[in-house]
């Protein structure tokens, strides 16, 4: 009689009822595990963007170094003039030929007696004449090239300085003729004469004088924040289209300028 107790299913140990979870349950789960993934995602971009525009940043600023050193050397320059605007003309003839931001300007100096050029002109010269399709090299990124020409070709900086430049070079265009490449792959813009930049981009407040530079000294009479009138270093920034004209301007109808980096974002935020 034992022995059936025993073995009798009214007397067996009961095991404990494991309860699943619900479709309900699951779905919240699966809900709750995307927006976490998608917080971690969206923290992991925004920190890589940061990143990028800093060592965007940094590069402009180390561009920037080596043309505003030379830029701010022609006030101090004695020339051949007979009034103080044309000394002002002359002494802008010089920059631009020293710092051309545009491949027809170094075709203008190829076309003028070497004894007329300076030695940074005398570098660019032999360096568009090395160049053996030169309507193909005119079509996209002169700015740009050309402020490479002017840094690493040309002696203004000496390259004393300019092994970490290196990192950061390619040829976008495909051309041949190289440019400094930002943190998204694109190429830093150059314009030597930004007389009509807004800052912040598309603000329609004219960041520069309307006095022209090297002019004689006047006061100024506007409240342009930037002052007299500078080269211009630009990087397009995320969306890779810096939406500027020839002289700096927003192009009409675009905002592709308004995430921009340039050599002037500080001091527009004064």
């Amino acid at each position: 009689m034992e022995i059936f107790e025993r073995l009798s299913p009214s007397r067996r140990p009961e095991r404990p009822t494991v309860r699943g979870f619900s479709l309900t349950e699951l779905l919240v789960s699966m809900a709750i595990m995307l927006v976490l993934a998608s917080i971690a995602t969206a923290a992991i971009s925004a920190a890589s963007s940061s990143q990028k525009k800093l060592r965007t940043k940094t590069l402009i600023g180390k561009l920037n170094a080596i043309v505003a050193s030379q830029y701010e050397e022609y006030a101090g320059r004695d020339v051949d003039a007979a009034s103080g605007t044309l000394r002002g003309q002359a002494l802008r003839a010089i920059a631009q030929g020293d710092l051309p931001d545009d491949w027809s300007i170094v075709n203008t100096l190829a076309g003028k007696s070497a004894t007329a050029l300076t030695p940074h002109q005398l570098a660019y010269v032999a360096v568009w004449n090395s160049i053996a399709n030169k309507q193909a090299v005119m079509q996209s990124n002169a700015g740009a090239e050309c402020l490479f020409m002017i840094v690493m070709q040309g002696g203004i900086a000496d390259c004393l300085d300019c092994r970490g430049l290196r990192v950061d070079i390619g040829d976008q265009d495909g051309d041949g003729m190289p440019e400094f490449l930002d943190a998204w792959g694109s190429p830093i813009q150059f314009v030597l004469w930004p007389s009509d930049l807004q800052l912040p981009p598309g603000s329609g407040r004219r960041f520069f004088s309307t006095i022209l530079p090297f002019d004689a000294i006047v006061p100024a009479i506007d409240d342009s924040v930037g002052g007299l009138m500078r080269p211009l270093i630009v990087s397009a920034g995320p969306d890779r289209a810096v939406g500027l004209t020839s002289t700096a301007a927003p192009q009409a109808g675009i905002n592709d300028c308004v995430d921009n980096i340039t050599n002037f974002d500080d001091e527009a935020k004064r």
